[in-house]
This record gives structure tokens, C-alpha cells and sequence, in this order.
């Protein structure tokens, strides 16, 4: 009688994925900017924090993710509270391997926590690389 150990389920599955294309990892960033687009705006929100908007209250495509003051604060004090967001279009302050980190743990690159309101997310590798490609292809807010 044959059976199948869970190592050859495993080894099976991954081929089949990779038939499949599904788990491929060598995709080109004209592949990831739509996905980290669809990420950022539609997911992850940055633009609500990092966009500023107008005195109308619409998000400014003109300075699209290139850093806003915050208009809210939270009802009681929390520690740490950012009253700026960062502007991330470019990646002017951050190198992929620093965002792709803080997007995958949490985590700044001194190894705290992401100032609040920034989430803490626990983006999957592929989507924290898609979300890296399409900030980089931005244009950074000039000085």
C-alpha cells in the first residue's frame, strides 16, 4: 500500500504551486507596483495619514503620500503619538530592506515599534516587496 508522508504532501503542493504560478518569487516590479498600489490605497490606507488634504478635506493627489500633519489625536494620551506622518512616496528616508521590514514585523529598523497611529502590520514578504516597489516608483516631495 502507498503513502504519502507529510514531507511528500508538502514537496507536491509546493510544485504544484509552482507550477501554477503561484508561488513564484521572481516577479518584475512592473508586476508588484499595481498589487503594492492596490495595497496602499485600498488595504493599508496610507494615503489617509500620509496624504494631506485640502480645505475641503479631499486627499491632495499633487503631494500623493508625501507626508501630512495629523488632524485627529486619540481621546486619552498614548505614549509616543506622532503628530506627523512621514512622506513615503520615493522611500526618501527608508531603504527597501528597512520598509519591507517595518511592513513584515512591525518593527522600525532600531527595532521599536512603529510610532502610533502607524498599525503594526504583519504584511506576507511578496506583498511588503509590491508595497516597496510602488512608493519607490513615486516622486518624493521636494525641499
Amino acid at each position: 500500500m502507498w503513502r504519502f508522508s507529510q514531507l511528500s504532501w508538502a514537496a507536491g503542493f509546493i510544485l504544484l504551486g509552482a507550477a501554477c504560478g503561484r508561488l513564484s518569487t521572481t516577479e518584475t516590479t512592473e508586476q508588484t507596483q499595481p498589487r503594492g498600489k492596490y495595497l496602499v490605497e485600498r488595504i493599508a490606507m496610507c494615503t489617509d495619514c500620509h496624504t494631506p488634504r485640502s480645505q475641503t478635506g479631499e486627499l491632495d493627489r499633487t503631494r500623493w503620500l508625501q507626508g501630512s500633519v495629523l488632524d485627529f489625536r486619540p481621546m486619552r494620551t498614548l505614549p509616543n503619538w506622532a503628530d506627523k506622518a512621514p512622506g513615503i512616496a520615493g522611500l526618501p528616508k527608508l531603504g527597501d530592506a528597512a520598509v519591507i521590514k517595518l511592513l513584515e514585523t512591525g518593527q522600525m529598523p532600531n527595532g521599536q515599534p512603529a510610532r502610533p497611529p502607524m498599525p503594526q502590520y504583519r504584511f506576507l514578504h511578496d506583498d511588503a516587496v509590491a508595497v516597496a516597489d510602488y512608493l519607490k516608483s513615486l516622486p518624493a516631495a521636494s525641499r
